[in-house]
């Protein structure tokens, strides 16, 4: 269980870096474990829980796997209509692109064969840190105690929001029809997620009761008396009432997965359950806003210059494009800032796989160092 007053930037600094980012599919247990978690849907469906052989903790474990086998063109449309159309255009639910096929009565189908690619493609993955040295000579605030210290290595990682804003972009493209998708890798400040929070998403009421339904997303706080400000500890958005899909932490072993409510809530205990964490339900508004890629939503060429460290903003623009800027500030006194990390995106692409469940995995390169460059999409 983290440690619920460490930031999670403290905990990032803390890991250990490697030279080269690198998506890892996972490998299970040969034996799957009982899976209790349900969808909302009427077709029959079996639910298995697969087991994942290097997890350090018991809450990161178990991936969910919902498989429906051979279906008749009724329960076909019916799973379409309730986990396809929310994502996808006219054009691609009727089979004319590579991102969604036409019904097959010899498939045996799985959940992940009706959800976005972003799901497809990442699922079962896990993603090891990068961090390297930032470029010589750049303008920089004084040093310490002028200025709060800057740590010297850049760091390319995705985290759980992040996840959640890449699902949501990709999903908004494609109901644009729009069927050239990638997905930036990145982390952002807390401080910037909550701000999109605030901007592209509307409150549910009713709290952990709430009807949620594709697409709605949870964003896990933790709050007390003494702080300032609420500190963002995690998100994860619904395919279904009690199922998600999360970026379980920004650690090298914490998987990309499906995963049910009742695991979530293990980890970050909602206070209606006498827990520590405070959970707001959102619904997504899907407009063009939320098109912005990382590097025009997050970046520091997105962001506004801050007056007190003007020095980052007069970098060169395509660094200014790959980098976003994280202020560790203290949830107790936000005008104590303990230093600054720069957060490096990277774009990557979508490439078919027969190998692979639900028929997509996430490209092993990148598409550019510029994340404003053209998507990348490789069939």
């Amino acid at each position: 269980m983290p440690v619920a007053m460490v930031h999670w930037l403290s905990m990032l600094l803390g890991m250990v870096g490697v030279s080269n980012a690198e998506f890892s599919a996972q490998t299970f247990l040969a034996s799957t474990v009982p899976c209790n978690s349900t969808l909302t849907t009427h077709v029959p469906v079996t639910c298995r829980g697969k087991v994942f052989d290097k997890a350090k903790l018991d809450v990161w474990a178990k991936n969910l796997d919902f498989e429906f086998g051979h279906l008749s063109k009724q329960d076909w449309q019916a799973l379409v209509k309730q986990y396809t159309a929310p994502w996808a255009s006219s054009r691609i639910l009727g089979g004319t692109t590579e991102l969604f096929d036409g019904f097959n009565e010899t498939k045996n189908y799985n959940l992940l064969d009706f959800l976005p690619i972003a799901v497809r493609g990442l699922v079962d993955h896990t993603f090891a840190q990068e961090e390297e040295y930032l470029p010589k000579g750049l303008p920089m605030p004084p040093n310490p105690p002028a200025a709060p210290k800057v740590y010297p290595k850049g760091i390319l990682v995705p985290n759980c929001w992040t996840t959640v804003y890449e699902f949501l972009r990709s999903v908004t493209s494609a109901l644009g029809d729009q069927d050239k998708l990638f997905h930036d890798v990145y982390s952002t400040d807390d401080k910037d997620a909550q701000a999109w929070l605030q901007n592209m998403t509307w409150r549910i009421p009713g709290g952990i009761a709430a009807r949620r339904r594709f697409g709605d997303i949870a964003f896990i706080f933790l709050r007390d008396k003494a702080f300032q400000r609420p500190v963002l500890e995690h998100a994860v958005v619904f395919l279904d009432q009690d199922i998600v899909f999360e970026k379980a932490g920004t650690g090298e072993l914490n998987p990309y997965r499906l995963t049910d409510l009742a695991t979530v809530q293990k980890e970050w205990a909602p206070t209606e359950q006498h827990g520590l964490f405070s959970w707001e339900f959102h619904r997504p508004k899907f407009d063009t806003e939320q098109l912005k890629p990382f590097a025009d939503e997050f970046s520091l060429s997105a962001q506004p210059v801050d007056s007190r460290w003007p020095e980052f903003w007069s970098w060169p623009e395509d660094l200014k494009q790959q980098y976003s800027l994280a202020t560790a500030d203290n949830p107790r006194n936000t005008s104590q800032i303990d230093g600054f990390t720069l957060l490096k995106g990277r774009r990557y692409g979508f490439c078919k796989s027969s190998s692979r469940t639900g028929g997509w995995e996430v490209c092993s390169k990148e598409a550019a160092r510029k994340p404003r460059l053209e998507p990348y999409f490789v069939v």
